[in-house]
Formats: C-alpha cells, structure tokens, sequence
C-alpha cells in the first residue's frame, strides 16, 4: 500500500513531538512536582507566616495581593502529588518498552 505524503507527515511529526523519556525528565519531575510539597510540608507554615508577615508590611495593594498569592507556596498540594505520579508512571511505563 502506498502512504500518501500526509501519511508520512503525521506519523514524522507524532515521533518528532513525542517526548524522549531520559533520566534528566525523571530529575525533572521530581524537581518541580515532589521537592515543592516536601518543602511544603516540613517548612510550610514558617512560609505562610513569612509571607502574612511581609503582607502586613507592604503598603500597596499589588503587593498585597502578590504575598497572598504566594502563601500558596507554604500548602501542600494533591494536584501536584497526583501529575507528578502520573509522570513518573509514564516514564517507567515507557522505559519498558
């Protein structure tokens, strides 16, 4: 059977888009989904008062509003648990084959 040239183009970009699973993506993965919630749930609420703290300090409204955001820092997140075990499910299930 012969591919037609869209054939050969979809099956070329889905190898080139797939990502490479390497030893540097599990780094990765643990770096940004596994580090921030155990540093999160040691030193979480030292975070939090930190930036209640800083809050109280500042005078502008944007500041104010950046300190709140960023006291999302100091609470643990199961969404960030939940991709990061996702990934790291992938990446050995891909390994495998």
């Amino acid at each position: 059977m012969i591919m037609s040239k869209f054939d050969l183009f979809k099956a070329n970009l889905s190898k080139q888009l797939k990502p490479k699973t390497s030893w540097w993506s599990l780094v990765g993965i643990v770096i940004f989904f596994f580090v921030p919630e155990i540093i999160a749930f040691f030193w979480g609420d030292r975070i939090i008062d930190y930036f209640n703290y800083m809050e109280k300090q500042s005078d502008g409204y944007l500041m104010q509003k950046m300190f709140e955001i960023l006291k999302t820092f100091g609470e643990n997140s199961t969404f960030n648990i939940v991709v990061g075990l996702g990934l790291t499910v992938w990446f050995f299930y891909e390994k495998r084959k």
